[in-house]
């Protein structure tokens, strides 16, 4: 449980910084103990309890873009069940490497853009953007328990406002969680819940939350764009390499 603790800590601490990644920290480190089915699962509960908690706090300080929110909520809806389905059927090594890969020159194309050098090429508000995005954010949330960065980088390119972008990816994202606790129900996959997890994460959680939107309340906004974008960079990294952990280990 300790483990636990510090994990959702850690994870929910990025996820106020930034407004994602708590996903990423926690199915990849916990993946490498316990059971990677069981942690995605039950990962979707720990994140319920982090993104409602954010949810109440943000909306306080700013409004959602409702416009992005809703392309990027439809299009995710078939996506999560796609990534739910295919988290029961197939075996996922080769494919996390690919979506580490995908998702680390996504944080490389956003911070080139944000420091200026692609600018003619940045993303445009766009609803079928938003819903291309939202797919594949989705697929990942189903899949892997972590689809956060497809949608963070085409919202960290059109939402110039810190607080904007945040309370839309965290709404967003509460509702992907909730369409995979459904998925997950339907095509079986809730046979790998822990429901232990879940009372780690209302002790660990919301203090991270406090600590870190206070923090990055402090951060100038062309600065947090840049943190977000290398960001991604560096969590793509880290689950291609967690994928490679898991393709090594003794089976």
């Amino acid at each position: 449980m300790t483990l636990e603790l510090l994990v959702f800590f850690l994870g929910w601490f990025f996820q106020a910084f930034t407004g994602f990644g708590a996903g990423i920290f926690i199915v990849g480190i916990l993946s490498l103990v316990y059971d990677p089915k069981e942690v995605v699962v039950s990962s979707a509960l720990v994140n319920l309890v982090g993104t409602l908690t954010m949810a109440l706090l943000l909306l306080r300080r700013s409004a959602p873009d409702f416009r992005n929110l809703t392309f990027l909520i439809g299009g995710s809806v078939p996506g999560i069940y796609l990534g739910s389905f295919t988290l029961v059927e197939i075996e996922r090594s080769l494919l996390m490497k690919l979506i580490g890969l995908f998702i680390f020159s996504l944080g490389l194309y956003d911070l080139l853009v944000q420091r200026g050098t692609l600018k003619k090429v940045a993303l445009k508000d766009s609803p079928r953007l938003a819903v291309i995005f939202g797919f594949i954010g989705g697929f990942f949330a189903g899949l892997v328990g972590m689809g956060g960065p497809p949608p963070v980088v085409y919202l960290n390119q059109v939402i110039k406002d810190v607080g904007k972008f945040k309370t839309t990816l965290t709404l967003f994202f509460t509702s992907n969680i909730l369409f995979r606790i459904l998925f997950y129900e339907v095509e079986g996959g809730s046979e790998f819940l822990d429901p232990s997890m879940f009372l780690s994460a209302l002790l660990s959680v919301p203090p991270a939350i406090a600590l870190g939107l206070v923090l990055s309340s402090k951060v100038p906004t062309s600065g947090f764009k840049k943190i977000v974008s290398l960001s991604v960079l560096v969590l793509g990294l880290l689950v291609t390499w967690e994928a490679l952990q898991v393709e090594q280990s003794p089976q």
